[in-house]
């Protein structure tokens, strides 16, 4: 016998009396995974189901338009709702840092669209953006107003960057002519 033959959930919102429960419903067919992840200019959101590892209720999700998440394995077997999560990721960029000696490429201002429909914080349910600064390093769930305040705060050191660019050059110049 499968595990899927023998794991059996209640459709029901209704607990039980027993203490413990009963589970007496079959497990419902799995719809087809995901395949492709459509673009942002795609029409039609992604849609998809998957089973509720607690309560053992088929919960239905909408991915945000332009979601490129692989969800096959959280729509072939149940799954923790909180473990749920839509994401268009951005392209990487990396730059030799030297955090312990020896200069590693690392990501660098890399970003993502993110939306984790079940989350316990509203916030989090509405699509928002994580920067990752250096690899590992994030500032996370930012609204409009919050990535805007990255943005420009990034927007001023790169102001600060190419002053610095144009005293190097001068400083540069002023040591090769001393030479």
């Amino acid at each position: 016998m499968s595990v899927a033959e023998t794991l059996k959930f209640s459709t029901s919102d209704k607990p039980s009396p027993a203490s413990s429960p009963v589970l007496s419903a079959p497990v419902p067919p799995q719809p087809p995974a995901p395949t492709t992840a459509p673009s942002a200019s795609s029409p039609d959101p992604r849609r998809w189901s998957f089973i509720d590892r607690r309560s053992g209720r088929r919960l239905e999700v909408t991915c945000m338009r332009g979601c490129d998440a692989d969800h096959s394995l959280d729509a072939s077997m149940p799954s923790d709702p909180s473990d749920i999560w839509c994401q268009v990721d951005s392209t990487v960029v990396c730059l030799p840092i030297n955090s312990n000696g020896a200069p590693e490429d690392m990501r660098v201002l890399s970003a993502t669209l993110n939306m984790l429909p079940f989350s316990d914080s509203i916030a989090l349910r509405a699509p928002h953006v994580s920067v990752e600064v250096v690899q590992d390093e994030w500032i996370e769930g930012l609204d409009p107003d919050g990535l805007a305040t990255v943005i420009g705060t990034l927007r001023e050191r790169l102001d600060h960057l190419e002053e610095m660019h144009g005293r190097l050059e001068v400083a540069r110049a002023e040591w090769r002519a001393a030479r």
